[in-house]
């Protein structure tokens, strides 16, 4: 009796390691999800603050209020800053990042569509006029998008390395955003 179970367990053991070796498994890559991001919220609420701190302004300098009007110009100052440079490179960003997504999933018409959408998004930035620094950086974004938006047809290895670089210059656009912002003044009309 005990031969007999141990030549079973045997048999179920033998029979396993044989299906294994046969049987061939086909795995599947990652096919990761797409969300439906937007980010303008974020641009009617700085729209908003902005509108009511212009109106605050213009109280205070009837009154001539000067540290209160120095400090509401330094308000108005970092909302321009994150209208017209944080939040149109944040939202590139994820643009360009959900066409590398996009792409490994086969969407290649939106994945252009999601990279031509950045480009039109980094527009906004060129409203800082007269900085450089920021003229440049945002060139560079733009060609690198372009050159991946050249390779979207081809094999997702090399497309997925030209996405990769906008990414990464999209991100230290972010990172170097207070350096690159340092020299941005608001003109006398409240305008950049």
């Amino acid at each position: 009796m005990k031969n007999n179970i141990i030549f079973l367990f045997m048999g179920i053991l033998i029979g396993l390691t044989l299906y294994s070796l046969f049987t061939t498994h086909k795995t599947e890559n990652w096919k990761p999800v797409m969300e439906k991001i937007g980010f303008q919220y974020l641009d009617y609420s700085v729209e908003g603050l902005i509108k009511e701190i212009k109106k605050a302004e213009l109280d205070l300098s009837k009154n001539k209020s000067t540290q209160l009007d120095k400090e509401l110009h330094s308000t108005m100052i970092l909302l321009f800053k994150l209208e017209y440079y944080y939040l149109p490179i944040t939202e590139a960003r994820q643009l360009i990042f959900d066409a590398d997504r996009l792409v490994s999933m086969g969407k290649i018409k939106q994945a252009e569509k999601n990279l031509l959408k950045a480009i039109t998004r980094l527009k906004k930035i060129e409203r800082l006029k007269g900085n450089s620094i920021i003229k440049n950086a945002v060139n560079d974004l733009e060609n690198k998008i372009k050159q991946a938006i050249l390779v979207l047809n081809e094999p997702y290895e090399k497309s997925s390395i030209k996405i990769e670089s906008a990414g990464v210059a999209s991100n230290l656009m972010l990172l170097k955003g207070k350096l690159i912002l340092s020299t941005i003044t608001l003109n006398k009309d409240n305008t950049i």
